[in-house]
């Protein structure tokens, strides 16, 4: 059997008040990407995080 490491790449925004209210969106959406990949017997291992969250200029 092969292991492939994939790479993702990509931005989420989110529209939000306050900048704690958007990391504590961005840490609820990775715990569900990460429950999604512990669901799946061929994902052995991960790591997927956030890199940055900056204030979008207007």
């Amino acid at each position: 059997m092969k292991t492939f490491t994939v790479d993702l790449t990509g931005d989420i925004e989110v529209e939000t008040d306050q900048q704690c209210d958007a990391e504590v969106l961005a840490d609820r959406i990775l715990d569900e990407i990460r429950a999604i990949f512990a669901g799946h017997g061929a994902v052995k291992e991960s790591s997927i995080a956030v890199a940055a969250i900056r204030e979008k200029p207007e």
